[in-house]
């Protein structure tokens, strides 16, 4: 029940929202839940155990601030939700340092924290924000370090202040660990999806052609340094300028995503499958003779055949492939030789019907 409901108040303002937006909301919900957590603390220790009612019911309305946090992201006013937490935080701990308390209590030190909250929750847009909070955090910083509040509301003795700066102290390493690893992971996510972008096919989501070569050439060396067989097939499909033309490219679209599938499908361990064309594809498959490779080409051709896929009047939209092909006769063939090998046996069954399996060398072993 508890977990539930954090994990509710963590997606508030969530909705509707682009995966990009979505983390963010959620790490402000995240950090705000955390900062009324602490005030909380800290309001039950000016109660039960300072015995300072008026510093408690100011802390309590500071509080309020940090829930308001939560109602401006419920309402979408995400940008106002930010400023505001921000904003809350830089009053809250100046009014401790220069009311509650004096700068012995080292509740200024909190300023620290800023930069490094704005770093990870504004937007790459928002550097003006950011900038300016952390310049502001600066400031007040060096302003509560340099003036002495003489009359403070809660006069602490020595030991008590000391207490409460290794609080302020422990609760920032803590926050700081926390900024780390959640920006740690954040770059970490952000690399791993510009990976993906670089070596993923949009459309179809399998790899692309820069991908295909990079993954391909190096498994080729490591299966011709070892004198092991690998085949590779190339696949393109007939006649699909005519399907664009005649039905439309949502129907070409498809075509090419079921294709995709249907090869991506495959069992087969250590298979490199791409789109490295407009309708071309090609599939490396390592420790396979050119009669498997042969047979595993038929029944991929057997299967696109089969593809049932509709146009917008509900007609059945024929699809068929041709498929090429080769495998590394001497073990010392580079990518480009097996693609140019896998090449000549495509045009060969292109030029003998189309809707067929040719390998190389042997250009009349047909299906």
């Amino acid at each position: 029940m508890m977990l539930s409901r954090y994990y509710s108040l963590i997606d508030i303002g969530t909705q509707h929202e682009p995966e990009s937006k979505i983390r963010k909301i959620r790490m402000l919900n995240v950090l705000s839940l955390l900062t009324i957590l602490i005030s909380f603390v800290y309001t039950a220790n000016y109660i039960f155990v300072l015995n300072e009612i008026v510093a408690a019911q100011y802390n309590a309305i500071l509080t309020l601030a940090y829930v308001s946090v939560f109602i401006l992201s419920f309402f979408h006013q995400h940008k106002a939700a930010k400023v505001t937490y921000f904003l809350a935080i830089l009053w809250h701990v100046f009014l401790c340092t220069n009311l509650f308390f004096t700068k012995e209590s080292g509740f200024h030190f909190y300023y620290f924290l800023v930069p490094m909250g704005a770093l990870l929750i504004f937007d790459l847009n928002e550097r003006f924000l950011k900038t300016i909070l952390s310049i502001t955090a600066a400031v007040l910083f060096l302003y509560c370090e340099n003036t002495p509040n003489e009359s403070p509301l809660i006069l602490l003795s020595s030991t008590t202040n000391h207490l409460l700066y290794q609080s302020v102290f422990l609760i920032n390493m803590f926050a700081i660990v926390i900024a780390f690893t959640l920006f740690s992971k954040q770059i970490e996510k952000h690399e791993l999806e510009l990976v993906k972008q670089a070596t993923t096919d949009i459309l179809t989501g399998i790899h692309n052609r820069r991908s295909f070569f990079e993954q391909g050439e190096q498994l080729l060396y490591d299966i011709n340094k070892v004198q092991q067989n690998i085949t590779l097939l190339l696949l393109d499909l007939d006649f699909f300028k005519h399907i664009n033309d005649k039905h439309g490219h949502a129907v070409g679209d498809e075509c090419l995503v079921k294709v995709a599938s249907v090869l991506d499908k495959l069992s087969f361990k250590d298979k490199v499958c791409a789109r490295i064309g407009g309708e071309e594809f090609a599939l490396l498959l390592p420790q396979c003779s050119l009669q498997r490779a042969m047979l595993i080409a038929e029944k991929l051709r057997e299967e696109i055949e089969r593809l049932v896929i509709t146009n917008k009047t509900d007609d059945v939209v024929k699809c068929t492939t041709s498929i090429g092909v080769s495998y590394n006769t001497n073990h010392q063939e580079d990518l480009k030789t097996l693609l140019e090998k896998s090449d000549v046996a495509l045009y060969e069954a292109k030029d003998n019907g189309r809707n067929r399996v040719v390998s190389y060398p042997n250009m009349d072993d047909t299906c």
